[in-house]
C-alpha cells in the first residue's frame, strides 16, 4: 500500500492506495471510506467475489465513524466537483455517492459490506 495524491472526501486525510484483485483501491485509513473508480465495483459487488471478500474484511479494521450524509462530498480526482448522492439500485437501497464527470464512486465505511448482502 502506499499513499498518493488524493484525498478523502469526508476527512480530507491523503487515501492508502490497495491493490486487490488486480485492481488499484484508494482507501480511507481515517473514516474507513472508499473510492472506486468508474466499473470498478462490479468486481467487488457480488456476495460471491472473494476479492470483494477480502475488501470488505480489511475495511473492518478501520472504526466506523458518525457521518452527517447532507453533507454533499467533492469528488477526490475533481475536487471543484460535487458527487450525486443516489440509490445503488432498488434492491439495495443504500445511498452511494458518485461523481457525475468520472463515474468514480465513494463508499463510506459500511457501504460495501451493505451491497455485497
Amino acid at each position: 500500500m502506499t499513499v498518493h495524491q488524493l484525498r478523502c472526501p469526508r476527512s480530507s486525510t491523503a487515501l492508502t492506495r490497495l491493490r486487490i484483485g488486480g485492481i488499484d483501491t484508494d482507501l480511507c485509513e481515517d473514516c474507513g471510506g472508499l473510492w472506486l473508480d468508474r466499473l470498478e465495483l462490479a468486481r467487488f459487488q457480488q456476495p460471491e467475489s472473494v476479492f470483494g471478500e477480502a475488501l470488505v474484511a480489511h475495511l473492518k479494521q478501520f472504526p466506523p465513524t458518525l457521518i452527517d450524509h447532507s453533507i454533499r462530498l467533492a469528488c477526490p480526482h475533481h475536487p471543484d466537483v460535487v458527487m450525486l448522492r443516489r440509490k445503488f439500485s432498488l434492491a439495495v437501497p443504500i445511498d452511494i455517492d458518485e461523481c457525475p464527470k468520472c463515474g468514480g464512486i465513494w463508499l463510506d465505511s459500511d457501504e460495501l459490506a451493505q451491497i455485497r448482502r
